[in-house]
């Protein structure tokens, strides 16, 4: 039984050093940095994302090139990159991170 108590005993330390790297996870999330990471990681993977599906858009149309259609998905696949090139920016800006 004094064997079950000195291993028991060995875990509390490492255990103590789990909730305190736990507890230091928790604050520097919560911390000003750590905010603007999650909202640099945010905005970019938005970014990204949204970029992708203009470029879904831009080869779905692409049946369209010789039609009268043409230039309205063109301005549309254009204006798309200015809104996200922009949206992101601003929200760069907002959060200082560039």
């Amino acid at each position: 039984m004094s064997e079950h108590k000195e291993t028991h005993s060995a875990h509390k330390p490492h255990d103590s050093g789990v909730f305190e790297n736990i507890g230091n996870l928790r604050s520097n999330l919560l911390s000003v940095k750590g905010a603007k990471k999650i909202a640099a990681w945010y905005i970019d993977t938005s970014e990204k994302v949204a970029n992708q599906a203009i470029n879904f858009q831009a080869s779905a149309t692409k049946w369209a090139k010789e039609t009268p259609l043409a230039p309205i998905f063109d301005a549309q696949i254009e204006y798309g990159k200015k809104f996200v090139e922009r949206s992101a920016s601003a929200a760069r800006s907002l959060w200082r991170l560039e």
